[in-house]
C-alpha cells in the first residue's frame, strides 16, 4: 500500500495547474504552448482553471511562511517571494530551491507544476500503465534485447514467486522493487558460500509486488572518495531532437552524502553537481532539497569542482545509443548512468525525469539551455497535429 507521501505526489502528477487564472504566466519559451492551451480548452476547464488559480494565488502567502521556516529564511525573503509568486505565478518552494532573487529569471525556469503536463504531451508513452521504462524488469529485458550494458539481473520476484535468471554469484548483490522511485526499498545483499540459491529464497520470502535481484555495480576508482557505500550516477537527459536524433541535453550527477545510505538519491540525502556535457567536468555540489553549497564532500573532505568524471564520451555515446536502437518510442528520457572500473552503464531509465536535478544543481533555468528549445520544438510537434483537442 502506498504512503500518503506518495498518494499525494502521484495526485499531483494528474492535474496539470494551468500557470495563470485567466491569462497564462510563464517562460517566454512556452509561449507558444500556452496560447495553444489557452484556446484549447473546453469552457468548464477554462471555468475550474480560473478557479485553481485564484485559489493558488490566495495560497502563496501560507506556502511562503512554510517555506521560510522549512529553509530558515527571514521575513524580508518571505514578503520578496510572495510579491515574485503572485507577479510571476509560481510556488515560492521553487523560488528557494531554484534561489530566484529576481522575478525576471523565471523567465527560463520551467516550474515543478508545469512539468508534468508538458511532458504527457511529450512522453505520452510514459503515462501508460505498460511503460517499459517504469518497470525495471522489462526495462532490463530490453538492454539485453539490444546488447546495451547494464547490471545482470540474478531473479525476478513477481506474485510471490522467485525465478532465478542466472547462477547466484558470490559476489555483493541488490535487491530492489521493480517499479518504485526515490531508491525506496533497495537493500545490499551479500550471499554465502554455501546454498546460495536457498539463501536468495529465504531473503527475498514475503516480498510483495515484483522486485528483482542484480549484479552490485562497484564504483569506478576516479570516484571512490565521492562514493561512500553508493553508487554514483549521472542522470543524463536526452531529446529527440528536429532532426529526430537522440541529442544530450542536461546531465547531473548525484554524491551519497551518507555513509548508511545505499542509494545516492536526494530523498537519502545525495547531493547534486552540475556536469559540463562537453568535457563531463563537475560543478559546485548542493543538496537537492535545500542546504548549503559543497566545493569538497562533507564526510570524505574530496574536492569535487573542476573533477571530470571518468569515460565521459562513452556514457555520452551509451545514452544516445540507448535511446535510438531501444528506446525510441520515448521523446525524452532521464538516464541513471553509473560509473563501473569497466565503463559506464545503465542503471535506470525516467520517462519523467523532472526538472528540480538540473535547474538546482545547474543554477538556471532549462528554458534558457538547448533543452528548452527542444522542449519547444516537441511542444509544436504535439500541438501542430493536434490543434483541435480539447483539455479535459
Amino acid at each position: 500500500m502506498m504512503s500518503l507521501t506518495e498518494l499525494w505526489y502521484r495526485a499531483k502528477k494528474l492535474y496539470a495547474i494551468y500557470p495563470g487564472v485567466v491569462t497564462p504566466v510563464s517562460g517566454g519559451f512556452l509561449a507558444d504552448h500556452y496560447a495553444w492551451r489557452k484556446q484549447s480548452r473546453s469552457m468548464p476547464r477554462a471555468a475550474f482553471d480560473a478557479v485553481a488559480g485564484a485559489a493558488f494565488l490566495a495560497w502563496v502567502p501560507h506556502r511562503a511562511r512554510a517555506v521560510q521556516q522549512r529553509f530558515g529564511l527571514d521575513d524580508a525573503w518571505r514578503a520578496k517571494a510572495i510579491a515574485i509568486a503572485r507577479a510571476r505565478f509560481a510556488d515560492p518552494n521553487d523560488l528557494a530551491l531554484f534561489r530566484i532573487e529576481d522575478a525576471s529569471e523565471l523567465d527560463f525556469y520551467i516550474r515543478r507544476f508545469e512539468d508534468a503536463g508538458l511532458n504527457k504531451l511529450i512522453n505520452p508513452r510514459g503515462w501508460t500503465p505498460d511503460c517499459v521504462l517504469a518497470d525495471k524488469i522489462r526495462f532490463y529485458q530490453r538492454c539485453a534485447e539490444h546488447g546495451l550494458r547494464h547490471p545482470a539481473v540474478i531473479a525476478t520476484i513477481e506474485r510471490g514467486r522467485l525465478r532465478l535468471l542466472a547462477p547466484v554469484p558470490e559476489r555483493p548483490l541488490l535487491l530492489k522493487p521493480a517499479r518504485g522511485e526515490g531508491g525506496r526499498g533497495v537493500r545490499f545483499l551479500d550471499p554465502p558460500a554455501a546454498d546460495a540459491e536457498g539463501w536468495l529464497q529465504d531473503a527475498c520470502r514475503g516480498l510483495r509486488g515484483p522486485w528483482l535481484v542484480q549484479r552490485r555495480i562497484a564504483t569506478h576508482e576516479a570516484l571512490h572518495d565521492l562514493a561512500l557505500n553508493a553508487l554514483p550516477t549521472a542522470r543524463i537527459t536526452t531529446i529527440l531532437n528536429e532532426r529526430d536524433e537522440s541529442e544530450v541535453a542536461n546531465a547531473v550527477l548525484r554524491i551519497p552524502s551518507d555513509p548508511a545510505a545505499q542509494v545516492d538519491n536526494m530523498k537519502a540525502g545525495g547531493l547534486l553537481c552540475p556536469i559540463d556535457l562537453a568535457d563531463g567536468a563537475l560543478g559546485i555540489a548542493c543538496k537537492g532539497y535545500g542546504g548549503g553549497d559543497y566545493t569538497a564532500h562533507p564526510v570524505t573532505c574530496a574536492t569535487i569542482p573542476g573533477r571530470k568524471l571518468p569515460d565521459w564520451e562513452a556514457a555520452k555515446a551509451l545514452v544516445i545509443d540507448a535511446h535510438l536502437r531501444a528506446f525510441a518510442d520515448y521523446a525524452l528520457i532521464g538516464w541513471d548512468v553509473g560509473f563501473a572500473p569497466d565503463g559506464p552503464i545503465l542503471i535506470e531509465g525516467n520517462g519523467k525525469p523532472g526538472v528540480l536535478m538540473p535547474q538546482r544543481a545547474g543554477r538556471r533555468g532549462l528554458g534558457g539551455q538547448r533543452y528548452g528549445e527542444l522542449i519547444r520544438q516537441q511542444l509544436a510537434r504535439k500541438t501542430d497535429t493536434e490543434p483541435t483537442q480539447k483539455l479535459r
